[in-house]
């Protein structure tokens, strides 16, 4: 075969994909490996000249994809512990401050994600609730009950914490 053609193309999305997906599952999450099929293909349909054994280059190719994203995911978790190793105290602490910022910070993190970023918006970006319902595709509504069920858990939590500490 001298050039690669959509049907033929087809042909071997159609005989082939499921099996490398299956493959490629077996060192990847579900999306993954189909972006790695997909990634095959993409590959394939630039050849100009068809491999010899389509399908075993496919595979091989398939298997190279998801050791790169194997790689790059261990690169990149090596990188966030290191970075997590060296991040800062979001609160600089003062003799004179009432609460500790090291606690607080730690229970901004326990926050559900959404909450979290609701509170950081409000008070690190002090951004109104209309303009954090903008940027987060939300009812104000729901910024609002979520900035106030936040603020209730980081006052029970630090509130908690100061009992522990002093009994």
């Amino acid at each position: 075969m001298a050039m690669m053609d959509s049907d033929r193309l087809a042909v071997w999305y159609d005989a082939c994909s499921d099996a490398l997906a299956l493959y490629a599952r077996a060192r990847l999450g579900r999306d993954d490996a189909q972006d790695a099929v997909q990634a095959a293909f993409v590959r394939l349909m630039g050849q100009s000249i068809a491999p010899t054994d389509v399908k075993a280059w496919l595979f091989r190719t398939v298997r190279n994809e998801a050791l790169t994203r194997l790689r790059r995911r261990q690169c990149r978790r090596r990188h966030d512990r290191r970075l997590s190793s060296q991040q800062s105290l979001w609160f600089e602490g003062r003799s004179d401050d009432l609460i500790d910022g090291r606690r607080a910070q730690e229970i901004l993190e326990t926050l559900p994600e959404a909450q979290r970023e609701v509170v950081l918006l409000r008070i690190w970006g002090q951004l109104s609730l209309q303009q954090i319902a903008e940027i987060v595709g939300s009812p104000v509504s729901t910024v609002h009950s979520r900035y106030k069920t936040a603020l209730a858990a980081i006052k029970e939590r630090m509130e908690r914490s100061c009992k522990t500490t002093t009994d």
